[in-house]
C-alpha cells in the first residue's frame, strides 16, 4: 500500500497562515481609519492601531499631535491632554528630528513614563521602543509615534514607514480641522462674550473685561488702564474687581505701564522684582506688588482713515495660577481677546466722552444764563464768575481782575472766599503771573506753584493760604483785548489742573469777555440814558408851546375865516405856490392856515377835533422840522396844501373813508419831519445813526419821519388822534405809517404798476387794495406837487432842491466818494436832470391822479407847461443863470 503524506501539513497550514492575513487587514483597515480620522482622538486610535498591527507583540505605543494653541507635542488620548515633558529620550529624538529604535529600554526616571501608564508594566526586558517623529519640510514636528515590541524585521520596518507617510498626511488634516472648529469655537465664544460685555459704563465694563481676562488667563489680578491725555496719565478706577471711590493713576512718563504704552510693546515679566523696569513706589497698584506680569497695549482703529492704530489703555495681568510666569499661548490669549473687548471698551468711551462734551455745553449754557442775568451790576458779574469758574474746573479759589487800560494795572475789586477788602487790589501788567498772562494773553498752567519763578511765596505767608497749583487765563474782547484776567488755585479733585481744565477755561472765557463787555455797556448805556432823559426833558422844555402861540394859532383871520378861502383866494388854485412866487406866504401864517384847511375839510367837526390840542399838534410838528434847503416846513405846508386843494376839488374825496381822509392830512403834515438834508443812501453808506436804527427795514429817513411823527403824537397834548376809538386809533397809525413810506420813490416804483392797472380800469371803492393804492398815489402827487406849480415857482423850488443835492455831494466829496451826477454841482445840467425827473417819476403819477381825479387836470396841463419851459432851457445849452431863478421878495398876500 502506498504510502500518503502525512495530512497534518495539509489539515494545519491556514493555521500557519491566518495571522498573518489577519495583520494585514487589520493594518490595512488601520491605514484606512488613519486616512480618515478628523479629530485628535480619533487619529491617536487609529495610529495607535497602524502601530499594533505593524509591529511584533507591541506591548505598548504612545502618538503625540503637535497642539495648535501651545505649538508643543500632547497626549490627546489623556482627558486632561497631557503634553511631551522637554526632557528624555522622546525630547533627544524630537530635537533630532530622527527615528530611532531603542536597545535598552526606557529608563524608569525618564518623564515619558507616566505617559505610558499600564503599557510600562507589560513591557519585557529583551523588548525595544520603536521612536519616530513626524517632520515637515520645514523641520517642524507635528506628530510622533512611540511603540514598544519586539525588535522589528525589514518587512515591519518598511511597514513603519508607510505608517509614518500616512501619519504625516492626518497629522496635518488634523490639526487644519482642530485650527477651523478652534477658531470657530473661538469667534462664536468671543462674540457672545462681547455681547455680555456691552454696557456704557466705563466702570462696569472694566470689571468685565478683568473677570473674563482672569478667567482665561488663570491670573490671580487683572487690572485694565485706561490713557488720559488731559493729565498723561493711565487711570483705574476699580482694584480687585470693586469699584474704587478714588481712581488710581499712573503716570505714562514714570511707570512701567506707561513703557508698555509708549513702547507699544507686549510685556512679559516672569520675575517682576527682578526687573529694574519695575519701580515698586511708582508702579504698585493700590499696595498689591504681583511677582509675575503680562502687560499688553490695548488698541483700537483709528476713526479719522490714519492707518495706524490708536493705543487707548494697558491691560495687565498679575500672577499666574500653579505656574511660575505666563506663557506665550497667554500672550496670544490676551491678546486675542483685547482684539475683541477694545472695540466694545472704546463704543463705551466715546459715549461717556459724548455724555461729558453734553453735561459741560449744558453746564456751560447754565454758565451763560447766570452770567447774563447779572449784567446789571458788573460786581454781582465778577462774583458770579469767580463762583462758575471754580464750580467748572474744581478749583479751590479763584481770583478776577480788570485790566484798568490807563494805568496798565490789573484791578480786583471782588474777592473769593470769603475776603474783604477796604481797597482795590492792583498789580501792574507784567507782574507776577497774573500781570504775565494780561501781558501775553497767554494761558499758564502751574503744576507746582512753588516751583514756578513767578509765584510770589509771600502772598501764601501774608493769607495763610497754601497754594499748590495754578492755572491763570486772560479774558478777552471781541477784537482780542485782554480785558481780564482769572487765576484759579489748587485742583480739588486731582494733583494738577488738566488740559480739558485749560480748554474749558477758554471756552468759559469767551463768556466771560462777553458778559463784561455787555455789563460795561449797560452801565454805559444807562448812564447814557440818563443824560438822554434830561436831554429830552431840557429838549422838551425848549419845545414846550407857549399858551399864547396857540391862542394866535388858533384866533389868526385865516383858522377863523370859514371857508378859508375868503381869507385868501389864491388858497384855493392847485397851481399856487404858498412857498415861493409873488404871493408866497409867511412862514409866520402856515400854522393858522393848516388849521383854517382842516376846518375847512370838516374832519374837526367831524372827529370832534379840539382845537388847542390841534393848534399845539401842528406848532410842534413845525419845530420838529430841521432847515435845510428844500425839505424844511415850507415844503411840508406845500405838501399839505396840495392835499387840501384835491380834497377840496374833488367832492370831498367822498371815496375815501373819513379816517383815511384825516390820516392823509397829518401824513402830508408829518411825511418829512426832521429830515437831513441827505437820502436815503448817503443814511446807508455814511453808516449814520438812522441807518443803524432802521436800515435792515428799507426807507431809513421815512421810517424815521413816521418815529417823530408818533413822538409828536404821543406828546402831552399833542394827540389830534386821542378822540378815536381803539379800533380805530391803530388803523389810523397803520395808515400814518403807509402813507409816510409811500414818499419813498423807491416804494413808490415798487407799486407803479398796480397804480396804472388802477388807472386804466378805474377806482374801485368795493376793494381794500384801491383805496391803499389811492392814498398812496395821492400822497406821492402831493410830495411832488413843487413841479406843477406855476413856472416860476416851479423853478425857484428847483434851484432849493439842486442847492440841497449838491451840498449832499460836497460831503461825499468830502468823505472821498464820487456822488452821483445830480449831486454833483460839477457835472450837473439841472434841464435835463429836471426832464428826466418828470417823464421818469412825476408825470406818470399825475397823468393817473387826473384820470381818477378829473378835477386834477389843472396840475397835470401846469406840469406840462413846465416841462416845455425844461425843454427849452435844455436847448439853450446850458443851466438857468442866477437872475433866471432869482425869487423876488413876497408881497403882502392879506
Amino acid at each position: 500500500m502506498a504510502r500518503r503524506s502525512p495530512p497534518v501539513a495539509q489539515n494545519f497550514d491556514f493555521l500557519l497562515r491566518r495571522p498573518s492575513v489577519l495583520l494585514e487587514v487589520q493594518f490595512e483597515e488601520a491605514i484606512l481609519s488613519i486616512g480618515s480620522a478628523m479629530t485628535p482622538e480619533s487619529f491617536t486610535t487609529a495610529v495607535s492601531n497602524g502601530l499594533t498591527c505593524s509591529l511584533t507583540n507591541v506591548t505598548g505605543t504612545l502618538v503625540l499631535l503637535l497642539d495648535i494653541e501651545l505649538e508643543e507635542l500632547a497626549s490627546f488620548s489623556h482627558r486632561p491632554v497631557k503634553y511631551l515633558p522637554k526632557k528624555g529620550i522622546v525630547w533627544e529624538a524630537v530635537r533630532s528630528r530622527m527615528s530611532d529604535v531603542v536597545k535598552t529600554g526606557i529608563p524608569e526616571s525618564d518623564p515619558i513614563i507616566p505617559l505610558l501608564g499600564n503599557a510600562r508594566a507589560r513591557m519585557r526586558e529583551d523588548q525595544v521602543v520603536v521612536i519616530s517623529p513626524v517632520v515637515q519640510k520645514n523641520q517642524k514636528v507635528i506628530a510622533f509615534l512611540l511603540a514598544v515590541c519586539d525588535e522589528p524585521y525589514l518587512v515591519q520596518l518598511e511597514k513603519f514607514k508607510w505608517l509614518e507617510k500616512n501619519v504625516f498626511v492626518a497629522a496635518n488634516r488634523v490639526r487644519e480641522k482642530m485650527k477651523e472648529e478652534q477658531t470657530k469655537a473661538r469667534t462664536e465664544g468671543m462674540l457672545e462674550v462681547c455681547g455680555n460685555l456691552i454696557d456704557l459704563d466705563t466702570v462696569s465694563l472694566t470689571i468685565k473685561i478683568n473677570k473674563y481676562l482672569k478667567s482665561m488667563l488663570e491670573a490671580e489680578k487683572c487690572f485694565l488702564f485706561l490713557v488720559r491725555e488731559a493729565t498723561n496719565d493711565l487711570v483705574t478706577n476699580t482694584f480687585d474687581d470693586v469699584p474704587l471711590d478714588k481712581e488710581i493713576r499712573m503716570p505714562i512718563y514714570e511707570s512701567i505701564y506707561g513703557q508698555c504704552l509708549l513702547n507699544d510693546e507686549v510685556m512679559n515679566i516672569p520675575k517682576v522684582s527682578e526687573d529694574l523696569r519695575f519701580n515698586p513706589k511708582i508702579d504698585t497698584i493700590n499696595g498689591y506688588e504681583p511677582s509675575t506680569m503680562l502687560c499688553i497695549p490695548v488698541r483700537v482703529e483709528r476713526k479719522d482713515g490714519n492707518p495706524n492704530m490708536e493705543t487707548i489703555g494697558v491691560a495687565v495681568a498679575c500672577n499666574k495660577s500653579h505656574v511660575r510666569h505666563f506663557s506665550k499661548r497667554d500672550e496670544d490669549t490676551m491678546l486675542y481677546v483685547l482684539r475683541f473687548c477694545s472695540s466694545v471698551l472704546n463704543n463705551t468711551l466715546v459715549y461717556q466722552r459724548e455724555i461729558a462734551l453734553k453735561e459741560q455745553n449744558q453746564a456751560l449754557l447754565q454758565v451763560a444764563k447766570n452770567l447774563f442775568t447779572t449784567l446789571d451790576n458788573l460786581d454781582v458779574l465778577l462774583q458770579e464768575i469767580m463762583n462758575e469758574a471754580r464750580n467748572l474746573t474744581k478749583a479751590e479759589r479763584c481770583s478776577l481782575f480788570l485790566v484798568d487800560a490807563k494805568r496798565q494795572d490789573l484791578v480786583a475789586t471782588v474777592f473769593d472766599g470769603g475776603v474783604t477788602m477796604t481797597s482795590p487790589v492792583r498789580i501792574k501788567i507784567g507782574q507776577g503771573i497774573a500781570g504775565y498772562v494780561a501781558k501775553t494773553a497767554e494761558v499758564v498752567n502751574i503744576r507746582d506753584a512753588y516751583k514756578s519763578p513767578k509765584f510770589f511765596k509771600d502772598v501764601d505767608k501774608t493769607t495763610g493760604f497754601t497754594t499748590r497749583n495754578i492755572l491763570c487765563f486772560p479774558i478777552t474782547d471781541s477784537n482780542g483785548e485782554v480785558v481780564g484776567v482769572a487765576e484759579l488755585c489748587n485742583k480739588m479733585n486731582g494733583n494738577f489742573f488738566t488740559k480739558y481744565d485749560e480748554e474749558l477755561a477758554r471756552t468759559f472765557s469767551v463768556y466771560c469777555g462777553i458778559s463784561i463787555y455787555h455789563s460795561r455797556l449797560y452801565d454805559n448805556m444807562v448812564v447814557s440814558q440818563g443824560r438822554s432823559k434830561l436831554a429830552s426833558e431840557l429838549m422838551l422844555y425848549h419845545m414846550k408851546i407857549p399858551q399864547e402861540d396857540i391862542e394866535k394859532t388858533l384866533t389868526d383871520s385865516l383858522a377863523t375865516t370859514k371857508p378859508l378861502t375868503n381869507a385868501n383866494s389864491r388858497i384855493a388854485t392847485f397851481t399856487y405856490c404858498p412857498w415861493a412866487g409873488h404871493f408866497a406866504m409867511p412862514e409866520t401864517e402856515t400854522t393858522s392856515a393848516l388849521v383854517g384847511m382842516i376846518s375847512d375839510m370838516g374832519l374837526v367837526e367831524r372827529w370832534k377835533l379840539p382845537l388847542d390840542t390841534l393848534a399845539r399838534f401842528v406848532l410842534m410838528v413845525r419845530k420838529g422840522y430841521r432847515d435845510p434847503p428844500y425839505h424844511n416846513w415850507m415844503h411840508a405846508f406845500t405838501v399839505t396844501h396840495f392835499f387840501y386843494m384835491i380834497h377840496q376839488n374833488s367832492d370831498g374825496l367822498s371815496s375815501l373813508t373819513d379816517l383815511e381822509r384825516l390820516v392823509l392830512f397829518i401824513s402830508c403834515l408829518c411825511h418829512d419831519v426832521d429830515h437831513r438834508g441827505t437820502n436815503n443812501a448817503f443814511q446807508f453808506t455814511s453808516n449814520s445813526v438812522l441807518a443803524s436804527l432802521y436800515s435792515s427795514e428799507g426807507s431809513i429817513l421815512e421810517r424815521h419821519h413816521f418815529s417823530q411823527a408818533l413822538c409828536i403824537l404821543n406828546s402831552e397834548g399833542c394827540n389830534v388822534f386821542e378822540s378815536l376809538n381803539p379800533s380805530d386809533y391803530k388803523l389810523a397809525l397803520d395808515h400814518l405809517q403807509a402813507n409816510i413810506l409811500a414818499t419813498d420813490v423807491a416804494s413808490h416804483l415798487r407799486k407803479m404798476r398796480e397804480m396804472e392797472a388802477m388807472g386804466q380800469s378805474g377806482y374801485d371803492p368795493a376793494k381794500s387794495s384801491h383805496h391803499s393804492l389811492m392814498c398812496c398815489l395821492i400822497m406821492t402827487c402831493c410830495d411832488l406837487s413843487s413841479s406843477c406849480r406855476e413856472w416860476r415857482s416851479a423853478r425857484t423850488i428847483s434851484d432849493l432842491i439842486y442847492k440841497e443835492f449838491f451840498s449832499q455831494g460836497d460831503l461825499e466829496k468830502a468823505l472821498g466818494r464820487t456822488p452821483s451826477e445830480m449831486m454833483d454841482r460839477d457835472r450837473a445840467f439841472i434841464p435835463q436832470l429836471q426832464i428826466n425827473f418828470l417823464d421818469g417819476i412825476v408825470m406818470p403819477v399825475y397823468k393817473i391822479l387826473a384820470k381818477l381825479l378829473p378835477s386834477t387836470k389843472e396840475a397835470y396841463v401846469s406840469l406840462q407847461a413846465n416841462r416845455a419851459k425844461w425843454v427849452e432851457l435844455k436847448k439853450l445849452g446850458r443851466r438857468p443863470s442866477e437872475a433866471e431863478f432869482a425869487t423876488p421878495p413876497p408881497p403882502d398876500c392879506h
